[in-house]
């Protein structure tokens, strides 16, 4: 998907899941700063301007379900 990583995919899917920043950092077992560097460069793969867009892609694409359990 737009030349991500798995991780990257993973932390898009966090991120369409409605997670915080710190909550993704303790699901990865990364500090908060990693999470904002993953983030960047998720950001700037997909073209977008934040998470808002990122999750709008990742369902858009079929990166996540389209009825995510909470």
């Amino acid at each position: 998907a737009a030349g991500l990583t798995e991780r990257e995919v993973a932390m898009l899917r966090a991120i369409a899941r409605g997670l915080s920043n710190a909550a993704i950092s303790k699901e990865f077992w990364v500090t908060e700063q990693t999470v904002k560097f993953h983030l960047t460069n998720i950001y700037r793969k997909l073209d977008v301007k934040n998470r808002t867009e990122a999750s709008r892609y990742a369902y858009q694409h079929g990166l996540v379900d389209d009825l995510v359990a909470l």
